[in-house]
């Protein structure tokens, strides 16, 4: 079988995104609607994001988040403000809804050879970005499977906030 894309070894299925118009109101929509809890609001977290790109090229977009937990799947509100970016031109051509899948990578290594390898196979990077030691990157899966494919690391300090917005702690 010819795989499309390259299988993801020790990687995981670890969020679902979506792109929505105005955060506060998606997270009271995803809380009532979906019983999720709680969600993390992150206001202008591209703010501190570096090497940022869209396209190919240099960037400068900003956007703020809302991270919640359904049981083990993360499920991140996305509201974009300012810049090019992917989830402008998603909200400008679909509208709000879900966006992309994130698979987390387990090393730095893994993730620099998996946005290879999806490069490689057709679909290049979107966007993408880094914070601190913590990078992520979608790759253009849109016409293949409707949603953008987001591939992320982070080391360890970085994966401890993500366990303490899902316990609640923040």
């Amino acid at each position: 079988m010819n795989s499309l894309i390259p299988p993801f070894p020790a990687g995981r299925l670890q969020q679902l995104g979506y792109v929505v118009e105005n955060l506060d109101d998606a997270v009271e929509q995803f809380s009532t609607t979906f019983g999720i809890p709680r969600f993390f609001v992150w206001k202008n977290l591209a703010a501190d994001i570096t090497e940022k790109t869209f396209r190919g090229k240099s960037a400068d977009f900003q956007f703020s988040c809302a991270f919640g937990y359904s049981g083990d799947m993360m499920v991140e509100l996305i509201q974009h403000h300012s810049g090019e970016s992917i989830f402008q031109e998603w909200l400008d051509k679909k509208g709000p809804g879900l966006h992309h899948v994130c698979f987390l990578m387990s090393s730095l290594e893994q993730f620099d050879a998996t946005v290879g390898q999806m490069a490689a196979h057709g679909h290049p990077v979107a966007m993408s970005g880094r914070s601190g030691d913590a990078r992520f990157s979608y790759a253009d899966t849109v016409e293949r499977y409707g949603v953008f494919t987001e591939l992320a690391y982070g080391p360890p300090e970085f994966l401890a906030a993500f366990d303490r917005i899902k316990a609640g702690d923040f």
